[in-house]
């Protein structure tokens, strides 16, 4: 017989044959050829092993198959032609009436699955569907999992991938563009009498740059007292929007800039000039990861808790990663499975500050321009400061900086130097000298366990004009030592002070605190201490000795069903205390705080001096309205009362929909889009008048935003970071009509400062394939139904769907986005039937039409391999 493998014994045909639709969350929903012996359905070996990519491979003969499920020792092997059958390394017969050798595949009665892989499977005659439970962790879900979070991965770290998603929307420049203002009017009422007060935040595009500044307004018993503050212009060259790259300059300012010095920084009308990129470094190094373990041993790299690889131990026992290490704290985790069933978690921490640089990077900043004592007043002598620091290796920084001008002090110069270093990847070394001002050295560490220590040492210039309160030197050190109590986590803290001063007198400061947590309850217990006195003389009885005990309870109620709406997640807080240099109680207080309205939360809260037997009541309630937020605060005291109302919000200016709307949340220095589906009806790509506007919230951005849909139909995302480069994925099941996607699928964009940028997602009809898989036979050409063809998109490795032939080999689908594609025969069924595909497979593309892309004739033939 041509085109499949005869064999050469005599086995029961089945009674018949069906489609069976098979739905598991990690495969999804599909459906599976199935024989039917009476009620019984015999499954397809070969296709439920592809479907739950539990390894295997042809046994010699090229019609059984074998391999090792669940563990390593777990062999394996279903022979129909020797009728072998092996489980678990045990040999045993195969059951004549428990399996049917068919064209495509070797089918099992359910009983097997259960047996060997540990699968129970379900069949519903009348739905003619398929359920299944497993006693394992199938390599489906692994695989599942472990591809997600590549995903996000590839997604935070290939912002800028041209290929998996285009910077579509580069930062576009505009000569002048309204941007957003942010407002806060607060009147104050007292027994003293009436104050009403305007802040403004306004910021704009001017000249390609950005445009920003304040200003402050207060009317007090009919006297208005105002100000304007931090009005500056910025540049941001295209290199201020690359942190990886060391450029010559990124950004310019001009207006009201702060001095970048170590102390003392000023405030200086003029020009600030840096290289120092406007978006934060993310990552510093790569950190390698390697050990040895039990050889074949699962081993898990967590990075903050998250699964950010994966690797199998070799016969040696080695594993190895590459982790990056980011700037701030980083807890890095492995987790290693044996084969024996343990699991073995080792971690370790590290810490990385903002002021360490690559290697081999310059950073440096430069302003000039002339002091500002307050917004009339201008210094008449030029100040200028700079600063540079270069990163000698990854783990070592030195800086070097000038402060020059009258505002800084009687010296024309004062110099600053610096050096960070990171010793054994979690210690960390500071020293900042200025010798005209002090020497100060700073160590810490942070241990997996979250214990950390900090110790700072500084040793002051006695002529300095800097050092007011006479100071010699100075020492701290402040220790945190957690660990559990009744399985909670508690926590340890001291923290100790010790300052000489230039008169021979000393001060010793310490705090011990304690946290823990009972239940659902925080208590917290602090004490601050204190002596003055000689030191030369530690013993003297005179010193004088300071002390505050302060106890805290907070208790919040949980949101579980069993509990009144009203008062579900309502928080508690009670405060006590206690002086220990007058050995009586100092205060009490108490805060009630409960959301309200969802938007809304009302606080309560009462305080009680009584040394001073004085009392205080205060009730409160902030509310966020979608266009801005109320506040309310009334406070009566026993000498007076206090009231205060605010309003605060801000307003942009939408380009898309020609309007401004308004937000509750603060948007000066950030950024926002307005996102506009529509459908292309005439195909150029472009949004015109009349064009049909999909309302759907139907897009995702890799980091946080707050993302609100108008009447419109437009998206309006705020809460961006300016200049940022952010991915944006558009969510084709979001969309009401499950016809339309779009001709992009990911992209990218460059968020532009101080104002929304219009961005427009063009929809199209989706396309249909048709065709058919013919099998040559006997030079003439059948239909082949049952058959799996795989169909994937340019530039993806996993199928995007699998279609099955019809009884007569016909086979469509629908709902493609448009995109080139390419479609074949499983491989696995070509190498069971011994045949080849003709041609090996089909290339097609789905062209972006607004009335949809239809292509038929879409056609492979079967022919069997030479010499069968």
């Amino acid at each position: 017989m041509l085109g499949f493998y005869s064999p050469v014994f005599a086995q029961k045909e089945p009674d018949g044959e069906a489609l069976l639709n098979f739905n598991y969350p990690a495969v999804g929903n599909v459906y599976i050829n199935g024989v039917f012996f009476g009620d019984v359905a015999f499954l397809p070996l070969g296709e439920i092993l592809s479907l739950l990519y539990i390894p295997n491979e042809r046994t010699e003969n090229g019609k059984g198959l074998k391999g090792a499920y669940p563990g390593k020792n777990d062999t394996w092997i279903i022979d129909p032609v020797t009728n072998q059958l092996q489980i678990k390394g045990q040999s045993e017969t195969l059951e004549a009436d428990k399996y049917y050798l068919g064209e495509m595949d070797l089918y099992l009665h359910p009983d097997y699955f259960a047996k060997i892989f540990g699968i129970t499977f379900t069949v519903n005659t009348y739905a003619l569907s398929v359920s299944m439970k497993t006693e394992f962790t199938l390599p489906i879900e692994e695989r599942q999992k472990r591809e997600a979070i590549r995903k996000q991965i590839q997604q935070r770290s290939s912002n800028t991938d041209s290929t998996s998603s285009p910077l579509l929307y580069p930062r576009e420049r505009k000569m002048l563009s309204l941007g957003v203002l942010d407002y806060n009017i607060n009147y104050t009422a007292t027994d003293l009498g009436n104050s009403t007060g305007l802040l403004l935040n306004a910021g704009m595009e001017l000249l390609g740059g950005d445009l920003q500044g304040s200003y402050n307004g207060n009317f007090v018993n009919g006297d208005l007292l105002n100000n304007v503050s931090g009005l500056r212009w910025r540049y941001v060259l295209p290199g201020g929007m690359t942190p990886e790259k060391n450029v010559g300059l990124a950004s310019v300012s001009v207006g009201q800039v702060n001095t970048t010095g170590f102390a003392n920084s000023a405030n200086l009308v003029g020009v600030s000039v840096t290289n120092n990129p406007v978006i934060p470094r993310l990552d510093l190094d790569v950190f390698v990861i390697d050990g040895t373990t039990v050889p074949d041993s699962e081993v898990e790299l967590l990075i903050g808790g998250q699964l950010v690889d994966f690797t199998r131990a070799d016969e040696v026992g080695y594993y190895r990663f590459n982790a990056p290490v980011t700037y701030g704290t980083v807890r890095l985790s492995t987790r290693i499975y044996t084969p024996r069933g343990e699991v073995i978690v080792q971690d370790r921490q590290i810490q990385v500050p903002f002021s360490f640089l690559p290697k081999g990077f310059v950073g440096y900043n430069a302003q000039v321009g002339l002091p500002q004592f307050s917004f009339d007043s201008l210094g008449t002598s030029v100040a200028t400061h700079a600063d540079i620091a270069y990163g000698i290796t990854n783990a070592l920084t030195v800086r070097a900086g000038a402060d020059q001008g009258d505002v800084f002090g009687e010296n024309s110069v004062y110099p600053v130097f610096g050096l960070s270093a990171r010793l054994f990847q979690q210690y960390l070394f500071n020293v900042d000298a200025l010798p005209d001002r002090y020497y100060r050295a700073n160590a810490s560490v942070f241990y997996a366990t979250n214990t950390n220590i900090n110790a700072q040492y500084t040793e002051y210039n006695p002529n300095s004009t800097y050092n007011r309160r006479g100071l010699n030197r100075d020492a701290n050190l402040n220790v945190f030592f957690p660990f559990k109590v009744a399985g909670k986590f508690s926590g340890f803290r001291v923290t100790g002070e010790r300052l000489w001063f230039e008169s021979g007198s000393g001060v010793n400061n310490y705090q011990l605190d304690f946290n823990t947590q009972i239940n659902r309850v925080v208590a917290r217990i602090n004490y601050r201490g204190g002596k003055r006195g000689i030191v030369e003389d530690g013993e003297d009885v005179s010193q004088f000795q300071l002390g505050l005990l302060t106890t805290s309870l907070t208790y919040t109620l949980p949101r579980t069903p069993g509990i009144p709406v009203y008062v579900r997640g309502l928080f508690l807080r009670g405060q006590f205390r206690y002086s220990t240099q007058f050995e009586q109680a100092e205060s009490v207080s108490f805060l009630l705080s409960q959301t309200l309205f969802k938007n809304g939360r009302f606080t309560f809260g009462f305080d009680r001096e009584l040394i001073r037997d004085l009392s205080q009541i205060q009730v409160g309630f902030l509310y966020d309205f979608k266009s801005f937020r109320t506040s309310t605060q009334y406070a009566k005291r026993t000498n007076g009362y206090a009231f205060q109302q605010a309003f605060s919000g801000s307003l942009a200016y939408d380009p898309a929909g020609n309007t401004v709307i308004p937000s509750n949340r603060d948007q000066i220095t950030r950024s926002g889009a307005a996102v506009r589906l529509f459908i292309d009806t005439n195909e150029n790509g472009i949004y015109d008048e009349g064009e049909e506007v999909v309302p759907a919230k139907a897009i995702r951005l890799d980091r946080s935003a707050n993302i609100l849909i108008g009447s419109d139909g437009i998206l309006r995302i705020t809460q961006l970071q300016s200049y940022w480069i952010y991915r944006m994925d558009i969510d084709v099941a979001a969309l009401p009509n499950p016809n339309l996607a779009p001709k992009v699928k990911s992209l990218s964009f460059v968020a532009e400062p101080n104002r929304l940028r219009e961005i427009d997602i063009p929809l199209y009809q989706t396309g249909i394939i048709e065709g058919s898989v013919f099998l040559s036979k006997n030079e003439s050409l059948q239909g082949q139904g049952g058959l799996r063809l795989e169909l994937f998109r340019e530039g993806e490795t996993e199928p995007v769907e699998i279609l099955r032939t019809f009884s007569d080999g016909g086979f469509y689908s629908y709902g493609l986005l448009p995109g080139k594609y390419t479609l074949r025969v499983d491989p696995k069924q070509l190498e069971f039937m011994r045949v080849d595909s003709n041609p090996a497979q089909l290339e097609f593309e789905i062209k972006a039409l607004a009335d949809g892309d239809y292509l038929e004739g879409l056609n492979l033939v079967l022919v069997s391999k030479p010499g069968q």
